[in-house]
């Protein structure tokens, strides 16, 4: 009897003592489900996910890659209902109209977007625009603004002389020309122009010898 005490004894000593230590063991925490803002965190598998509209950018993107720009042009307009904040969706469109032949289309967006928001890439497609339309004032002040940071891109200063030239501004285009053809001094096609401009404001002896270096003695 004595010995059943003692058996009995020590398996209660143990559970007790297995409860105990199960008791110090720290629990993993646990989500507050009363937190008002439980239910709107964002959990692992969410974040995860690629939402429609950045779907449908991508998609607006690949097509103008192949070319296939109505469509592009369609989903552009798409996800700009849905996210009509996205300045760089609209700058993309706008290259995209401009690429299939519709640049009074991209012009107009353009101009409705801040003048802080238009990247360089824009501001030199608005001033190509502009030069086509022969709103010469309009691509010059382009142009200049962003040659003063890039005072090295000679072909957007050819574009420039070209702006210069076409509105008649002969003494300002030559300048232009000869900044270029230190920089280029072999391009050829520079060299013509510049003794084009120089035959329009009536120096045809420069003219001559600018002409000769472009061609075989």
């Amino acid at each position: 009897m004595n010995r059943n005490k003692f058996w009995i004894g020590l398996i209660l000593f143990i559970l007790v003592a297995s409860a105990l230590q199960a008791q110090d063991k720290p629990s993993p925490p646990q989500p507050n489900i009363l937190d008002p803002d439980y239910l709107n965190r964002p959990q692992d598998s969410e974040k995860e996910m690629i939402p429609d509209w950045q779907a449908r950018w991508e998609l607006a993107r690949i097509l103008s890659y192949v070319k296939k720009y109505p469509e592009s042009i369609t989903e552009y307009e798409r996800l700009l209902s849905e996210r009509p904040e996205l300045s760089e969706a609209r700058l993309e469109m706008a290259h995209v109209l401009n690429w299939m032949g519709s640049p009074e289309k991209a012009i107009r967006i353009y101009e409705e977007i801040p003048s802080d928001k238009l990247d360089d890439r824009s501001r030199i497609e608005m001033a190509d625009i502009y030069l086509a339309k022969k709103q010469y004032n309009q691509a010059m002040t382009l142009y200049q603004n962003y040659l003063q940071t890039h005072p090295q891109d000679y072909q957007v200063r050819a574009k420039l002389a070209d702006a210069l030239s076409w509105s008649g501004k002969y003494a300002e285009a030559i300048a232009v020309y000869k900044k270029i053809l230190i920089q280029v001094p072999n391009d050829k096609q520079i060299r013509r122009k510049y003794a084009f401009v120089l035959i329009w404001s009536n120096q045809h002896e420069a003219a001559i010898a600018e002409l000769r270096k472009t061609l075989d003695p």
